[in-house]
């Protein structure tokens, strides 16, 4: 019995100390997604939407646009948005993040 308690007291000790020495976040700046609404396949499809339009741009890629798109997920409501935002945004040559940076 005496050595349960013994090491329950050791393992909240363990813990006490794990968790002071945790890193700090910092408050020099706070980094917002522009709408948290949306799914992982919104943002990939902004991803990849914006790298082709850049390569397209840029002259790196050839063809059409469209068939740069990802076939598989290619006609998914989420995907298909984020694809077009991300090929909008980027249209210019300019990679653009879909998260802006904002300080405090």
């Amino acid at each position: 019995m005496l050595k349960v308690k013994v090491a329950l007291l050791a393992l909240c000790g363990l813990t006490v100390v794990g968790c002071s020495s945790s890193p700090t976040p910092q408050s020099s700046g706070v980094i917002e997604v522009g709408n948290t609404d949306y799914t992982s396949l919104y943002h990939y499809g902004y991803n990849i939407g914006c790298r082709s339009a850049v390569a397209k741009s840029s002259g790196e890629a050839t063809g059409d646009l469209e068939a740069m798109k990802d076939e598989v997920l290619d006609g998914l409501d989420q995907f298909d948005s984020g694809w077009d935002a991300g090929v909008q945004s980027c249209s210019d040559g300019q990679s653009r993040s879909m998260y802006t940076v904002k300080a405090k």
